[in-house]
């Protein structure tokens, strides 16, 4: 008795250590998959321990998309298949398992699929093809002789589908079905935990890229803020400038038609009376002439008080007639300084122009300030008289404010290829080096809040940009200051 029991025992054993074994590697499999995050090293894991230590040679991993769709996503003995096949929820064995969410053990599939061949041929041979649904390809063995398919799970919600797969006639077990599930419910937990911190990942990673992008755009934000800030600054100082030029045009406007105003009230008693004194200086000629005539008494030709009266009358008569004369000059002056009548572009005449101006601030240079003139050769220049009237004003008031006492104005005029060149220097004081940068800023003076009000420059400054000129300043403390005007003899195309 104890002799027959000894194969029964041994084969206990054997059972029992293979178990042993199994179990071993089961937890061995549960730390490796457990230790690590990356995916593909769980699926080889996975994989490859249901290949070297419990003999299924083929097996697949798929795992649930957004749709209803299965995707391969890692595969063992399917050489020739590319991961990335897709299996349709309730399609095939696979469908059916994800679908039920419940284990499927099949065998005998070749038999199944001879007799599902043939009723298919039968139905197609008896004009049935209608009936017939759409044979849809499978990931997995084409010749595979049974199957199990385990859904992953994680509690009641599917991830997956593990499924292992046999050529051999042989049918899977139970104890090869509870081998699979065990393997299985290890790999849905840790491929869950992995695809749990793939997704923190991404997400960290997109959070990451998202704060280096909002920082960027904060950095570009600032800088436009910057770059607007300046742009709304440059904008509100060519505003004011533009204001500015407004109320000095309204004026420069006021003034030509006080000038011509002037000029058309006082040109004719002026003219009357210097045309009177014309007269009366030619009829005294005549009386002397007359009182010099050998017919005339010479008693009464050398009488003292007659002398006195003609010298009399010489003397009112000369001061009459240069009066008359510098008012007509005047007058003359204001006309060409305003030219009312003249809005257009046109040629004009520099000289003319600075002569006029020299004439109307007369009483900021008499008597304590020389003004010299280097006259070149300069060809009438297509600029806007007023305009170009008012920038030589602003100049030479600012040369002549800039002198305290006595000093010297020079006026230099040149050619320089296409540009007419005007330079003003003065003897004055001198503007400081940290002000030059500033002096054409408007609002900006030197000159105390009696003097003015910062703007003659400003305006000049656009005057001349606005003829497509330039101006340039160089000043050195105690000695003066010289300003260059450079204008385009010919408007720019």
């Amino acid at each position: 008795m104890a002799t027959q029991d000894i194969p029964s025992n041994e084969g206990l054993v054997e059972k029992l250590a293979q178990k042993t074994a199994e179990v071993h590697v089961l937890r061995h499999l549960a730390l490796n998959i457990n230790s690590t995050l990356d995916l593909d090293q769980i699926y080889d894991i996975v994989l490859g321990t249901m290949d070297e230590f419990f003999g299924f040679r083929h097996s697949l991993i798929l795992l649930l998309g957004d749709s209803d769709r299965l995707r391969v996503v890692a595969s063992h003995g399917y050489e020739d298949q590319p991961l990335g096949g897709t299996v349709t929820v309730g399609t095939g064995v696979i469908g059916t398992v994800a679908k039920r969410r419940r284990l499927m053990r099949v065998n005998n599939l070749r038999a199944q699929r001879a007799y599902f061949s043939t009723i298919r041929r039968q139905m197609e041979e008896a004009g049935r093809t209608s009936e017939l649904g759409e044979i849809v390809p499978v990931p997995g063995l084409p010749d595979a002789e049974s199957q199990i398919a385990i859904p992953l799970m994680i509690k009641d919600r599917l991830i997956g589908v593990f499924s292992v797969e046999g050529r051999e006639q042989k049918t899977f077990s139970d104890d090869d079905e509870a081998l699979a599930t065990i393997v299985a419910n290890q790999a849905a937990s840790a491929i869950q935990n992995a695809l749990l911190y793939r997704s923190a990942e991404e997400r960290r990673s997109e959070l990451a890229e998202a704060h280096d992008r909002l920082k960027e755009l904060n950095e570009t934000l600032e800088d436009r803020v910057r770059d607007r800030t300046r742009e709304l600054e440059q904008t509100n100082r060519e505003l004011r400038e533009t204001q500015v030029q407004l109320v000095q045009s309204s004026k420069m406007a006021s003034l030509g038609m006080l000038a011509a105003g002037i000029a058309h009230e006082i040109n004719t008693p002026i003219g009357a009376i210097h045309s009177n004194a014309d007269v009366e200086r030619r009829a005294i000629g005549v009386i002397r002439d007359i009182l010099h005539h050998p017919a005339f008494p010479e008693k009464l030709r050398d009488q003292p008080r007659l002398n006195r009266a003609f010298k009399i009358f010489d003397d009112i008569n000369r001061v009459t007639l240069e009066a008359t004369e510098r008012v007509i000059k005047v007058i003359q002056s204001l006309k060409n300084f305003a030219r009312l009548d003249e809005p257009e572009l046109e040629l004009v005449d520099l000289h003319e122009g600075l002569d006029s101006t020299l004439r109307l601030i007369n009483h900021l240079t008499k008597d304590r300030i020389e003004v010299v003139k280097h006259y070149g050769e300069l060809p009438q220049v297509h600029c806007y008289a007023s305009q170009i009237n008012q920038a030589f004003v602003n100049l030479l008031t600012n040369a002549a404010q800039a002198i305290k006492e006595t000093g010297t104005i020079t006026i230099t005029t040149r050619q320089d290829g296409a540009q007419a060149v005007i330079e003003v220097a003065d003897t004055g004081a001198g503007i400081k080096p940290e002000h030059l940068d500033r002096i054409f800023d408007p609002g900006f003076t030197t000159k105390g809040v009696s003097v003015g009000l910062g703007l003659g420059l400003s305006i000049t400054y656009r005057i001349i940009e606005n003829h497509h000129g330039s101006i340039d300043v160089r000043s050195e403390l105690g000695k003066g200051t010289t300003l260059t005007l450079r204008l385009p003899i010919a408007p720019p195309a």
